[in-house]
């Protein structure tokens, strides 16, 4: 199964939309919108850790399969029980969402995660396989931000072109070094994260450590993805427009000045 981090990661960056007259306006801006994510709150003058891992329901449709799963396990020691009440809670979250017409990306990701796990655990035999997914899409996310550091286009970076925008012209600004030198450290940020998580988690899975891992798993899941996030906030969130202005305030799409600011008081 997914660290509950790593499905929050996978949604915020598949349902980023972009706006259509992106182009006719001379940038690749994209409207943050919502309230859930650390991607966006980018524009926010403050932080919300609740938002930023997708609300308390997003929290709960993250942290209550895997916990279940673990709590199950630890009263039959079998699998049969532990697999069938966690996939089937997240089924129940999947079709909650449906009836009342809620965003799905949040509930499916997970929904996703814990199928995989299912199934290979069952499959296997094994009950630390249930975890075993997470364990490949930490390592994942780790490689492409080592991948992204090493050629010099850091991860952070990129979203930040993807999901907030950036002037055409934006690499030939005033601010343009300092703007890659906190999108390194925010990518390195994240890069701790995945590979914090991998160090501790990968030998109690090869050791079978079920009960541990499963805790781990939960401690190290939306905790460490709500500090990485202000982290990557308290870096970046100066580049990004001041939401809570209006556009006829002359604010909404003003990066320049906003970051010419902190160029300014670094």
């Amino acid at each position: 199964m997914p660290t509950e981090g790593d499905n929050h990661m996978s949604e915020e960056i598949s349902s980023l939309d972009g706006p259509p007259d992106a182009k006719s306006e001379g940038t690749q801006s994209v409207p943050l919108g919502g309230n859930s994510g650390w991607v966006r709150q980018l524009d926010r003058q403050e932080f919300s850790v609740v938002d930023s891992i997708g609300g308390w329901r997003g929290a709960v449709e993250s942290l209550a399969p895997g916990l279940v799963f673990v709590v199950a396990y630890v009263a039959t020691r079998g699998l049969l029980w532990p697999l069938v009440l966690s996939g089937g809670l997240a089924a129940v979250f999947v079709i909650a969402r449906l009836f009342q017409r809620s965003t799905l990306s949040q509930a499916f990701a997970g929904m996703f995660g814990v199928l995989i796990g299912v199934v290979w655990a069952a499959l296997s035999g094994q009950a630390e396989n249930y975890f075993a997914w997470g364990l490949i899409t930490n390592a994942a996310f780790l490689v492409a931000m080592l991948i992204s550091l090493i050629v010099r286009r850091p991860a952070l970076l990129l979203l930040m072109e993807f999901a907030v925008g950036l002037p055409d012209d934006w690499k030939t600004a005033e601010w343009a070094p300092l703007l890659r030198k906190r999108a390194t450290y925010a990518t390195w940020v994240w890069v701790l994260v995945f590979g914090l998580r991998l160090g501790v988690q990968a030998p109690l899975y090869f050791g079978g450590q079920v009960v541990g891992l499963g805790v781990l798993k939960l401690v190290m899941g939306l905790p460490l993805f709500a500090v990485a996030g202000w982290l990557t906030w308290v870096l970046l969130r100066a580049f990004a427009p001041v939401a809570s202005k209006k556009p006829d305030e002359g604010q909404a799409g003003n990066l320049e000045e906003v970051a010419e600011k902190v160029v300014e008081s670094d």
